[in-house]
This record gives structure tokens, sequence and C-alpha cells, in this order.
């Protein structure tokens, strides 16, 4: 009985009437309960307050009004809660520090032994090692290894955290997160900044090996399909909405209790109409009365509110229709800035392909793609771009943005000589207001930067640009893009907009070569792929399931796993026999059907 009471009573009640940034209601009306059992998703557009609620949750802020009340002691770990206290100690100690008692009892047998040489008394001594073993003293290096292995800062170990990079230090505070083994986690986009092996194996982690509860912020699909069991939309001022299920199953349920909403909505407005036209109909003469009574009974209705459909941000990528069935085409070439980085011995991107590039962080892939453009020569052999190559490309750190200048401004420098007004109306289909011309692009977050650069991207030359020819007269200009190259085009982007920018790029009729950590996009969008591994780029058919099937079955990278159709190949099938094939064509086919 008093196992059941505890775990009853392991939970954290939050109530949130109003958090308040400069005199703007950010988050309010939050009055819910966490259970042990929980694992969330915490969803919601980009700006909406989701970092906040975490921050209010994990108490990194306090100035709200409300409480939030830790039933049971619960201890909580935060990812922007991890401090490193001394930047000369080595990653492999820094994480052993996650397990606080273990290394405090490693102190204490220490002690002990050296006492133990003047008293000859045991009973300190065996008291700690007994402890020292039940809490897995012998075995927590080589948690500490496999940790660090699956996060990817294995090969970070030996060096002091004053030797590594930004990126990598949040990759260590994961880590140490991980082993420390709070009841609680905060995840806040943990996976903005580990690799698709990395994400995987944190996937395969919290569903298999973490026994406690966690709330995670991710703009990754898959990742919130694949962990969570439950869904926390926030909706800013006007509170939450809970869903059960994945996201996916929230994205269903969402749309089911929008038509919901807009038919009552609907039927309530046909109903005010009929009962205002029964009421104007007899409000003079014998029937004035019962006209009044009616619209007593009208005011007392409580109106419905219209269910308010978010505008999707409208992509567009201008096109080239005339170019060639070859774009690219790399042989027996080594790609690198002065030593090779990995060889390519025969790659080609033809007319309407999508190839997702994909390796690991520091397998140089944006190394690739900046040979592609021209900025870096390959130093041997063959890496043909066709003269007839049209590249719009989309960079990830927005180079070709100045931050120093208004939005209006950076369309200009693009050569799109706009009046205020017509950016003003340009922006507007991509998610900004029609009075942000004048707003400096340093003042804006990263999702809306990339929104901007889009925007840019996605406006045609051949609307605003002639030539003449030798005798004075105008020939359209052609110069608009057979090749989009997207390097991580989703990063910043919300849930909604990545949908919007998916269905863009699948109308888009040229060729596609890109970069993402995004496997729902990788998935929905790839023909087939290009892994750099083991200092060579190798080709895949199909998108990334198919590729993670192929590896663990040992079957060939070259090979498709399914037709234009979705059906599994016969030869596949001959090597899978019949029950493994109708196994993994079930599995397939519902993962395809949620994505369309």
């Amino acid at each position: 009985m008093g196992r059941f009471f505890a775990y009853i009573m392991n939970h954290l009640n939050i109530n949130i009437d109003t958090f308040e940034r400069d005199g703007e209601v950010i988050i309010g009306n939050i009055h819910t309960i966490i259970n042990a059992s929980d694992r969330i998703a915490l969803i919601g557009p980009n700006g909406i307050g989701k970092s906040t609620l975490m921050k209010i949750v994990s108490w990194v802020i306090t100035e709200y009004t409300g409480s939030i009340e830790n039933i049971w002691g619960i201890t909580l770990g935060y990812l922007e809660q991890i401090h490193f206290m001394d930047e000369s100690t080595s990653i492999r100690d820094e994480l052993k520090n996650a397990f606080r008692e273990i290394r405090e009892l490693e102190d204490t047998i220490k002690k002990e032994e050296e006492r133990m040489s003047e008293t000859w008394e045991y009973d300190a001594y065996t008291d700690a090692l007994e402890r020292y073993k039940l809490l897995g003293g012998y075995t927590y290096e080589n948690e500490v290894e496999r940790v660090a292995r699956g996060i990817g800062i294995f090969h970070l170990l030996e060096k002091k955290l004053s030797e590594v990079s930004g990126g990598e230090r949040t990759k260590i505070g994961l880590a140490k997160i991980l082993l420390s083994k709070p009841n609680f986690l905060l995840l806040d986009e943990p996976t903005n900044f580990i690799d698709l092996t990395s994400v995987e194996w944190l996937e395969k982690y919290l569903c298999e090996t973490w026994k406690w509860w966690y709330l995670i912020v991710s703009h990754d699909r898959e990742f919130l399909d694949e962990t969570c069991t439950h869904v926390i939309e926030v909706i800013g001022k006007n509170g939450i909405t809970h869903y059960a299920g994945n996201y996916s199953d929230s994205v269903i349920e969402k749309k089911k209790q929008l038509e919901k909403s807009l038919k009552l909505y609907d039927e309530q407005q046909t109903m005010l109409e009929s009962e205002k036209e029964l009421i104007n109909r007899f409000r003079a003469g014998s029937r004035a009365g019962f006209a009044k009574s009616r619209e007593k009974q009208l005011e007392k209705v409580e109106l419905l509110e219209k269910p308010t459909i978010r505008e999707w941000v409208k992509f567009q990528f201008p096109f080239d229709k005339h170019g060639p069935e070859t774009l690219i085409k790399m042989e027996d070439a080594f790609i690198g800035r002065k030593e090779p980085l990995f060889y390519i011995r025969h790659a080609i991107l033809n007319k309407w392909d999508r190839i997702g590039i994909v390796g690991e962080n520091w397998v140089w892939k944006s190394t690739l793609i900046k040979t592609l453009l021209g900025d870096i020569k390959s130093l041997e052999w063959y890496v043909h771009i066709h003269e007839n190559a049209r590249i719009l490309y989309f960079s990830q750190l927005h180079e070709s943005l100045d931050t120093e200048k208004t939005i209006y401004e950076n369309f200009h420098l693009h050569g799109l000589d706009y009046t205020k007004e017509r950016v003003g109306w340009v922006i507007g289909t991509y998610g900004f207001d029609y009075f942000d011309t004048e707003k400096r692009v340093q003042n804006l977050s990263g999702w809306e930067r990339s929104r901007l650069l889009f925007c840019i991207l996605g406006q045609n030359p051949s609307a605003w640009k002639k030539q003449v020819d030798e005798y004075g007269n105008l020939i359209p200009w052609y110069d608009t893009s057979n090749i989009l190259i997207l390097d991580e085009p989703t990063n910043h982007l919300d849930y909604e907009t990545r949908e919007a920018l998916e269905q863009a790029i699948r109308w888009y009729p040229g060729s596609i070569l890109f970069i993402s950590h995004d496997r729902y996009f990788v998935n929905k969008v790839s023909s087939h792929l290009w892994i750099i591994e083991d200092g060579e780029l190798m080709i895949s058919y199909g998108n990334y399931d198919d590729y993670r099937y192929k590896r663990e079955k040992w079957i060939s990278l070259d090979m498709s796993l399914f037709d234009a159709e979705g059906e599994l190949d016969l030869v596949l099938e001959e090597k899978l026999w019949v029950v493994e094939a109708r196994r993994i064509k079930e599995k397939f086919a519902r993962k395809k059907k949620r994505r369309s």
C-alpha cells in the first residue's frame, strides 16, 4: 500500500496564471499535473513559449504568477542548467562527476585505506565498499564510455573542457544529464546538435534504457513519434492542450478537433442568422412579444469563437525547365581543402533526383557542398558541373543575408528592386507582418532568418529582370534554377512550416541535393542517399529507413527496397523469405501512410 501511495504522490503540480515579458503575456492559464510515468512531447509554433514553460518548470524562471509543487522531491535534469566548474577538467572526469555519490565514496574508500594502516579498523571501509558496489562503482566507467560513444563524444574523453567547441560542450552536457539519472528530464531540442547516428542512439536509449520520465521539445517528428506517449501543445496565453499518443497521433486528433469546432461554429452561425431573421420579421405588429422573447433567448446563447486556422508559409522555388539530363558528375575525386577528406569513386546528380547527404557531424558534408558551389576546388580528378546547371543554394548559416541591414535592404542586395509595399506583401506570405520591412536582420530569430532567406530565394527573376538582345529587343531572363542545394533547410522551422517546405520541395520539378539531420524530412523527400563513411562516399537507393534496414540485414546498399509505387522488390523477397518480407512491407507502409 505504501509503495502505491508513493507512486501516486510522485508528480509535478503546475499552476501558471501568467508569465509576462515587457508587459506582454507570453504564456498563461496553464494548470496541469505531470505524473511519474509521463513521457511528454511539448509542441507548438516557434515563439509560442515552449522553452519559457520548460524554464519555469525547472525553476530557471521564477518571475511568474502561480506555483509549481514538486511532490515527493523529484530531481530534475535540465540541459541549460549544466555548468562546468573547472575548465581544466578532462571530459572523462566531468562525465564521471555525474555519479556524485560514487565519486564521494571513492574518496572515502581511499581515506579509509590510509587510516586502516594505522588503526586496523575495517568497519567504515567495508560499509563504504558495499555501498560502492551497490551503486555500480565497478561498472560506472563503462556506462560513461557507452553514453559518450552514443552521443558522439567518445573521441573527446581525454580532452579538457577548455579545448572543445560550443556544440561539443552541449553534447557533453546532455551526456552528463543522462548519466546523472534525474527523475525528470527536460530536454530542449536535444536532436539539434547531434548527427543521425547519435539521434538514433538517444532515441533507443530513452525508449529501452531510461526508466524515468521526461519532457522534450524537438522539431524531429520521427524522434517524438518513437519516444513520447503523450503530447502537450502550448497555445501561448490561452494555456495548453493535451493529446494522448505520439506526435503523429496528435496531428490526427488536432485535425479532427478543428473540423468539429468549425462545424459547431458554422452551425451556430446558421442558427443565429435564422433567429435574427425570425425576430426581425415579427418585431412589429401582433407578434412583437414573441419576437422580444426570442431575442432575450438569443442574448443568453454563449457565442462560440471562430477557430483559428494558421496560414501555412507559401514556399516556392523558381524553375528553369531547360536543364540537362545530368547536372553534376564526379569520378575518382578527392574532396578536401588542403588534405583529402574523403574519396568519391562515382556519383552523379540527374534530372529529378532527390539526394540526401548523410554522415556523422565530422565527415565534412558541407565541404562537399562548398566544392559543388565552386567555393572549394576538388583536390584531384573529376568534378564536373554542367554549364547549364542553375543552382539555388540555401545555407543554414544564412551567410547571404547582411545582418546590419533591414529586410527591405536585403531584397535589394539580392538584386530584387522591389518597392517597400511589394516587399511587405511578399514577406507576408512567409509569415512576417506587412510592416516588418524595416526590421534589421540582426534582430530576427533563427527561424525568421530562415524564412526570410527562403522568401528571397523564392522570387522568380523572370518576373522582374529582362535582357536586351543585340537589336534592342527584350528577351526573357531564364537564369532561375534546376538544382536546389539545401544545407539543413529545416533547422529553426516549426512543424507546420516544415510540412509546407516539404510539400513545396516535392512539387519542385528540378533536382535536389540536401543535408539534413531531420529523419522525417530525409525519409519524405529523398529518392536516394549519398553516405559519407570511412573516408568514402557510398550510394544507397531509397530513403533513410531503406538505408538503415539494408545495413541491419547486410543487404547491398545499391538495391532498392521498394519500387516507385512502394511495393516490395521481388528479389528482396527471395532474400528475406516471405514472412520477413511481409513484415517489413507492412512496417514501411505504415510509416509511408503516416508521412503522407
